[in-house]
């Protein structure tokens, strides 16, 4: 039997929840807390009148204008016909397994959808375990163990990064090892880099420059300009897979035809190199950085373990049973929101044991809009971000309280 998704059955709950005017700590959803830039807004209202279909593979403008802002990115040459648009990267990722027709690799813990989608079409999935005291990154050498036990299947990687749930990412050294594992095993790469312009303290490197033949980039408007709900994604295949890249777009063209034709023209304005959207970022970013250093020195390390974010949204909480006497991740979820009203997702979903007491944590239960008009043009580090009656610092505090 198939499930609902975790992620939007807990959507779910929160707006059940507050219908009913229970309060509620919302840091079980990873939406961005940010609005949309205000010139992709004018640019939709500009094409909202467009209504006729675009071709499967995407608009040839907006196709050029990603092409253009990921090659000043990654400093590689990348054409336009190597990228198609779709309704979200979410769709993308399904129908790329749907006609790579390899079983799925991933590491434990992943993002919630990868798995399920997997199951839908009726193929293995096979997760590698992953240790805290790695930050829950994919080791290469487990990443080579596995292959060579495995080699009588054709596989799929997918990996994350920054990464949903745990928002750790991966050094250039271990992308450039696990590069040399995937070539040596032929391995296919789909690199989901949908928080990649929101990284703390480093630059995002992309395992593409270091496996290019192998790699397909997934990325999107959802995280980073505050626009999941417009459902804008599109994927880059490597020139050596442009049969998988013909397929895909026939997949496309007889599911969901194209995406929505508006909303691809009003994303041009999002790969332009234009100030104001590099401006938006890099507030946005800022802020993000703060929300989870706040929220890091506050939370009791004593009761909860984890590791700083390195980028995203998000960070992984390991829950210390001396403090918890339960044997199942979901019935802690589930009971911390009945007694405090916050919301996190077990890191069962994640493909974590369940009785190995651990859940996600989204930090970005705040009025991201407030914090952005606060924030002065320049001199950044000047500005201090006052979330002491965020939602965030309050859930905060419950949970520091809270134990059975």
């Amino acid at each position: 039997m198939f499930r609902y998704s975790p992620t939007l059955a807990m959507n779910n709950l929160i707006k059940i929840r507050e219908s009913k005017n229970l309060e509620t700590y919302k840091l079980g959803f990873g939406q961005s807390p940010f609005p949309v830039p205000q010139i992709l807004v004018e640019a939709l209202k500009e094409n909202a009148h467009k209504k006729d279909y675009l071709n499967s593979q995407g608009l040839l403008e907006l196709r050029e204008s990603i092409s253009s802002y990921v090659e000043d990115k990654l400093d590689t040459s990348i054409s336009p016909d190597q990228i198609i648009i779709g309704p979200g990267s979410k769709e993308l990722i399904f129908l790329s397994q749907l006609i790579l027709e390899r079983n799925l690799i991933l590491p434990a813990p992943s993002w919630v959808s990868y798995a399920p989608q997997s199951a839908l079409l009726k193929q293995k999935t096979h997760y590698i375990p992953t240790r805290f005291e790695d930050k829950f990154l994919l080791s290469p050498s487990d990443l080579g163990e596995f292959l060579n036990d495995n080699k009588d299947e054709k596989h799929v990687l997918v990996i994350n990064y920054p990464n949903n749930p745990t928002g750790q990412s991966y050094t250039t050294d271990q992308l450039k090892e696990l590069a040399v594992i995937a070539r040596a095993h032929n391995l296919v790469i789909i690199s989901d880099e949908i928080y990649s312009e929101f990284c703390f303290g480093h630059e995002h490197v992309s395992i593409k420059k270091f496996y290019p033949e192998g790699t397909i980039i997934c990325n999107g408007l959802s995280k980073w300009c505050g626009a999941g709900g417009w459902r804008l994604g599109y994927m880059i295949y490597p020139k050596e897979m442009q049969k998988e890249l013909e397929d895909l777009i026939y997949a496309a063209s007889e599911s969901y035809s194209c995406a929505s034709t508006p909303i691809q023209y009003a994303a041009q304005y999002a790969f332009q190199n234009d100030d104001t959207i590099a401006s938006y970022t890099q507030k946005c970013n800022y802020i993000l950085n703060q929300a989870q250093n706040i929220f890091a020195n506050r939370l009791d390390q004593t009761k909860m373990k984890f590791h700083p974010s390195a980028g995203g949204f998000y960070i992984f909480l390991e829950f210390n049973k001396d403090f918890y006497k339960y044997d199942s991740s979901i019935k802690l979820c589930n009971d911390l929101l009945s007694d405090t009203g916050v919301a996190l997702l077990a890191g069962t979903h994640f493909g974590m044991s369940d009785e190995y007491l651990s859940a996600r944590l989204a930090y970005v239960d705040f009025n991201g809009e407030e914090k952005l008009n606060r924030l002065k043009n320049s001199y950044l580090e000047d500005n201090i971000i006052n979330l002491e009656q965020s939602h965030l610092m309050i859930a905060t505090d419950k949970m520091n309280n809270w134990t059975n």
